[in-house]
């Protein structure tokens, strides 16, 4: 799998993509990534990419023994750097 060093844009993504860290994901809101990690392995490999995690996404969440980092940047948090004019 191909490991990235750059930040991605949500058509870059595909299940089962290796990345470096979380912090590639950070230009992408509003979507749930589920991302795994085993124990022995330097990147994280894509799992999960959705709008919302429900009961039909528990298996997001099954670990098998990896390590599992759900990301989601809410795209509200950009409103903090507007200025309304008055």
């Amino acid at each position: 799998m191909e490991n990235t060093l750059k930040k991605l844009t949500i058509n870059d993504l595909k299940i089962g993509m290796q990345i470096s860290s979380k912090d590639d994901l950070s230009n992408i809101y509003d979507t749930w990534i589920i991302l795994y990690k085993s124990p022995e392995s330097k990147n994280w490999t894509i799992g999960f990419i959705g709008e919302d995690i429900d009961e039909q996404n528990d298996e997001a969440y099954r670990n098998n023994g990896y390590d599992i980092c759900p990301v989601f940047n809410d795209s509200t948090d950009l409103e903090g750097n507007i200025c309304d004019e008055e």
